[in-house]
This record gives C-alpha cells, sequence and structure tokens, in this order.
C-alpha cells in the first residue's frame, strides 16, 4: 500500500531565501565600500588627469620618482589584479568625493606610516622570551628596521621634494617666483576620466596632488645639511 506524501507548507511571504537579514546588511555595507571606494578611485584620476593636463612637467617628475618604488609597484600589481579599472569605468560617472573626506580617510594610515618610520622600533627582547632566540635575531631585525626607517624617510623627503614649490623663472627684479598652485577644489570643472593606459598613474598623479599637503605635513625634518664626505686638499703654492 502506497502513502501519498503531504503537501510542502505553503510559502512564506517573508522568505528571501537560503540568505539572512545579516546578508543583506553585510552585502549592504559591501556594496557601499566598493561605491565609495569607484567614487574615490574615479575623483583622483580626474585630479590626475588635470595635473598631467595644466603641470606635465611636474607630472613627469612625480611620475619618474614614485615608479621605482615597491608601493607603486605593489599598487599597480593589486589595480590589475582586482580588475579596479572595470569597477571605474562600468556605470555612469560618480559623483566627485571632496577632498577633505580623501584626506580624513588616509590620515591614520600616514600617521601609523610616519611613526613607523620615526620612532625608535623596540629590540625584539620585549617581544620574544628566551636570551638565546634574542640574541639570534637581535642584530637582524635591527638592520631590518634601521633599512626600513632610512627607506621611508628618503622617500618621504623626495616626494616632499617633489610637491613642494618649485622656483620657476626671474620675473625681472632678480627674484624667482613660484608658480601658481594647482587647484583641488572640487568645485572647480575636473576633466573628465579617461580609461586607458593611463588610468594607474592618473591615480597615482591625483593621490600625491590631493594628499600631497597631508604627506608633506608628515615629512621628516633634516636639522642640517650632511657635511662633506672629504675635506678638500688644498693645493701646493706654485714657484
Amino acid at each position: 500500500m502506497t502513502t501519498t506524501p503531504p503537501p510542502p507548507p505553503p510559502a512564506d511571504p517573508t522568505d528571501t531565501g537560503p540568505l539572512t537579514s545579516t546578508d543583506h546588511r553585510a552585502f549592504a555595507f559591501l556594496g557601499h565600500v566598493n561605491s565609495s571606494l569607484r567614487q574615490c578611485l574615479c575623483t583622483l584620476a580626474r585630479h590626475g588627469v588635470a595635473l598631467r593636463r595644466d603641470a606635465p612637467e611636474r607630472a613627469r617628475l612625480l611620475l619618474d620618482t614614485v615608479r621605482p618604488w615597491p608601493l607603486y609597484k605593489g599598487g599597480q600589481f593589486l589595480f590589475d589584479l582586482m580588475e579596479w579599472e572595470d569597477l571605474m569605468v562600468d556605470g555612469d560617472p560618480p559623483p566627485l568625493m571632496s577632498n577633505e573626506r580623501i584626506v580624513a580617510a588616509c590620515t591614520l594610515p600616514v600617521q601609523l606610516i610616519a611613526a613607523t618610520a620615526t620612532e625608535e622600533v623596540p629590540t625584539v627582547a620585549k617581544l620574544v622570551p628566551g636570551q638565546r632566540t634574542t640574541a639570534a635575531l637581535d642584530l637582524p631585525l635591527r638592520l631590518l628596521a634601521t633599512t626600513a626607517r632610512s627607506t621611508l624617510l628618503g622617500a618621504a623627503q623626495d616626494i616632499t621634494d617633489l610637491l613642494g614649490p618649485r622656483a620657476a623663472p626671474d620675473d625681472g627684479d632678480g627674484y624667482a617666483t613660484d608658480p601658481e598652485p594647482v587647484t583641488d577644489d572640487t568645485g572647480t570643472e575636473l576633466p573628465p576620466l579617461e580609461a586607458g593606459f593611463y588610468l594607474y598613474e592618473d591615480i597615482a598623479l591625483g593621490a600625491l596632488s590631493v594628499l600631497g599637503p597631508l604627506l608633506a605635513d608628515h615629512a621628516p625634518t633634516d636639522p642640517a645639511p650632511s657635511a662633506p664626505l672629504t675635506t678638500p686638499v688644498p693645493t701646493p703654492d706654485g714657484p
């Protein structure tokens, strides 16, 4: 004798499937992160296009300086790996993000990097128990910390020199005049986004333009110029 299975229960009109309300709220947050990231990247790229258009020599010098740095190369790798170009150019252009918001989002990371580059790194004796382990690791870690600190200080000084005002030709009275700064007011009209080969470079230029004052504020101070390595030897007087 066969039995008929009972009918399935009626569908709940409030049922959203296997996803829970927490899932939907998590996706809403992640979607907001994607939108903010797209807005920030597109804004920086448009600032970069403006810098490349209005100050081509400065843009070239900035890119020539940062291209050898691992941070720039790593950013290029992540940009391609994560396909951020597709994120940026997919759909209508987003509204500009204010410079204040971009700077505020980057202030804490810059402060942490500046603190790491300028403060004394604790020795491994405070981190690893055991005298033998400490003796084996202390010197290599101190050398790595010193190298990292020197690299960060040098990079910060290089970028500060480039972002600072550059001397212009004489104004006729024997004095050099500073060039007009490139405006970063989002109220001004920025050129449209240019997808393609220059997109990542434009983001880097835009980041240097918008974040330049923040980076310069955390640059190391050089108390005195370094002394020459050798002292000139006076030549003997002739006959």
